[in-house]
């Protein structure tokens, strides 16, 4: 069976998609319904619906604000220069041209001492048993159970622990500074989080996947770390980091277009394919690194997790993503496992088995002062300012688990 379709089956599709859009902006327009726009971030708590386009801030044709900003010139983006960090680089050995008559000259010298393949003997000793022999000898092995396609395919029991140990090592070089804010002059952690909670509602809208908003909060974190933004310019790192991790996550990710539809067309889309380029440049195009939901979603798998066990991690998971203060110091690894702990906590399984520990090289000793941090984080969801997450997961679609009249969270911490 053959996946492949004509250009004209795509065109066609490409069409239909367009139509669609235009039609809903056009009843959207109609209907007077207002889209997911953020509107104005500052550090007060954002009310639902209302996102209004944001207000007094000039912009030119390239995006950048006027105005000044602490008696200086307004520049939307700052890069931070460590001065701890050596500006010297290395000096590189020069290499020296390569003779050509030398090259001629090993070469023929090479020729003269190999020996021609037809007087090369085959082998030597006749006790010397040919690999190329079949054993036929029959031994007894015993009868396991043949692993399905989708598992193979999928898992690679073959490579499970390389590719794992490998992930652990590209953790620790593609992560944020956990204290980057201190070096924000603009923006705030509170409209850090009213960003977050915002791209929430615009994956669900677009129905993205899970992997795709924490890429894009890895994207904007990093990003953050390394250049001063101006609050003005925040949404435009929110939209352009998730058309970003979008574009290489989703097989259909939305159009530009759409990304500048939500920010109620604050920012236009030259404005965001220009983030994008400079998003990239920032992260040095290192964009595939391992997130908190890959190895929570790979913890889960291996336990055999329930669906349940499973919504009420993954609802645990995307509550780190709202406070940067607490959980930017501890690894994705990190997080994952003690999301994963107390939800089987939560639903009176075993806390970690002795199967956990192997797979995921952690002891709950190792992720003691996470677990407790996620477990105050857990009682507190109700009353966060920020119910996005909340909210999704209240739906049918993962059991209603952050429902805490039918959920609730343990009376007390286990460890």
């Amino acid at each position: 069976m053959s996946f492949a379709f004509g250009s004209s089956n795509f065109q066609s599709h490409q069409e239909n998609a367009e139509n669609g859009a235009r039609r809903a902006k056009q009843i959207a327009a109609r209907n007077g319904t207002k889209r997911a726009a953020l509107g104005n971030i500052t550090n007060q708590v954002r009310v639902q619906p209302s996102r209004a386009a944001k207000a007094g801030q000039g912009n030119d044709e390239n995006g950048i604000t006027k105005g000044k900003v602490f008696g200086q010139e307004n520049q939307p983006f700052t890069i931070f220069v460590d001065e701890n960090v050596a500006a010297q680089e290395p000096s590189k050995p020069v290499s020296k041209p390569l003779q050509s008559h030398n090259v001629l000259t090993s070469i023929s010298s090479l020729n003269s001492r190999l020996a021609p393949l037809s007087t090369a003997p085959i082998c030597i000793d006749d006790s010397i048993e040919s690999p190329m022999v079949l054993d036929t000898s029959v031994e007894e092995v015993e009868e396991k159970e043949p692993l399905s396609r989708e598992a193979i395919i999928t898992t690679v029991p073959e490579y499970a622990r390389e590719i794992y140990a490998n992930l652990r090592e590209e953790e620790l070089k593609n992560r944020a500074k956990s204290t980057y804010m201190k070096k924000q002059q603009d923006i705030t952690t509170s409209m850090r989080s009213i960003l977050i909670d915002w791209l929430v509602e615009v994956s669900e809208e677009y129905k993205l996947h899970r992997e795709t908003l924490f890429l894009t909060v890895n994207y904007i974190d990093r990003f953050l770390s390394q250049m001063a933004v101006q609050r003005g310019k925040l949404q435009l790192v929110g939209a352009a980091s998730m058309f970003l991790a979008a574009k290489y996550e989703e097989i259909y990710p939305p159009d530009v277009g759409e990304f500048a539809y939500i920010t109620d067309d604050t920012y236009t889309k030259k404005q965001v394919l220009r983030m994008e380029s400079l998003i990239l440049k920032v992260l040095s195009f290192d964009v595939a690194v391992p997130t908190a939901n890959w190895f929570c979603d790979t913890f889960l798998k291996n336990c055999e997790a329930d669906e349940k066990t499973r919504a009420l991690a993954m609802f645990l998971l995307e509550s780190t993503l709202i406070d940067s203060e607490t959980y930017l110091k501890y690894l994705p690894s990190v997080v994952a496992a003690a999301s994963t702990c107390l939800a089987r906590c939560a639903m009176g399984l075993e806390p970690w088995t002795a199967e956990l520990e192997e797979c995921t090289q952690y002891k709950v000793g190792h992720f003691l002062e996470c677990f407790r941090d996620l477990y105050k984080t857990y009682c507190n969801m109700d009353k966060c300012p920020q119910q996005a997450i909340t909210d999704k997961y209240k739906g049918s679609k993962y059991f209603e688990i952050a429902d805490f009249t039918k959920y609730p969270p343990p009376p007390m911490c286990p460890f």
